[in-house]
């Protein structure tokens, strides 16, 4: 495209990039309109309109009528040809200058979103969607969607805090330093336990919890 002055770029969620794929994949329409996105995003119409139906105009996807550009979109759809695709639309909207500044803007974030910000002195918030679009764009991959890998990232860092809290209710379950071979008839011994137990156990699981440590620190 000519490299004139831009005042805004694209900034379609990503998510709903990827859905949208995923419908033009089972059947391309005609025209894509506000009640077309609402229907298949789950949203309101007016929203569509602004989120999602100018930044598709803006990449090519669909005319100033809302009409489908086919040609693009049924290379869009296509795996083999989603990164020529890609290629299309991101030299459709973007300057060449901004490719020759940040080539790689999957690992290189800050510096897109600096462009972004120093070229259409839009908000932190508009910027980060517009870096987000881009990278989709600029580095096509259909091995991982930026979403999956957003929710493994958030799968693995809850998987460790699951795992400290089972562990530290099996320790506390334990009660170092109390004798187990106590009678009746021993000096007494004042004994001050901590029980955590998880806000989902059954009421069995419970029962067997104080039934264990009974048997064990009345063992006679």
């Amino acid at each position: 495209m000519p490299e004139t002055q831009k005042t805004s770029f694209p900034m379609l969620p990503i998510k709903h990039w990827w859905a949208l794929r995923d419908r033009f994949k089972a059947s391309i329409p005609g025209v894509v309109s506000p009640s077309y996105i609402a229907a298949t995003l789950n949203m309101q119409e007016q929203s569509a309109r602004a989120n999602v139906i100018l930044p598709l105009r803006m990449l090519g996807l669909i005319d100033d009528e809302n009409r489908t550009n086919q040609e693009l979109a049924i290379a869009w759809r296509d795996d083999k040809k989603y990164a020529e695709a890609c290629e299309e639309m991101a030299a459709h909207v973007y300057p060449r200058e901004l490719a020759e500044a940040v080539p790689d803007p999957a690992s290189n974030r800050d510096a897109a979103e600096r462009w972004f910000a120093n070229a259409t002195g839009s908000g932190a918030r508009a910027v980060k969607r517009m870096a987000a679009l881009y990278a989709v764009l600029a580095k096509p991959d259909l091995s991982s969607p930026p979403a999956d890998k957003e929710n493994s990232k958030a799968s693995r860092s809850r998987a460790p805090s699951s795992s400290r809290s089972s562990g530290r209710r099996k320790r506390d379950a334990q009660t170092p330093g109390v004798s187990q071979s106590g009678r009746g008839d021993a000096p007494g011994i004042a004994i001050n336990l901590q029980i955590h137990i998880s806000s989902d156990a059954t009421p069995d699981q419970i029962d067997a919890i104080f039934a264990s440590m009974a048997k064990h620190i009345y063992k006679n």
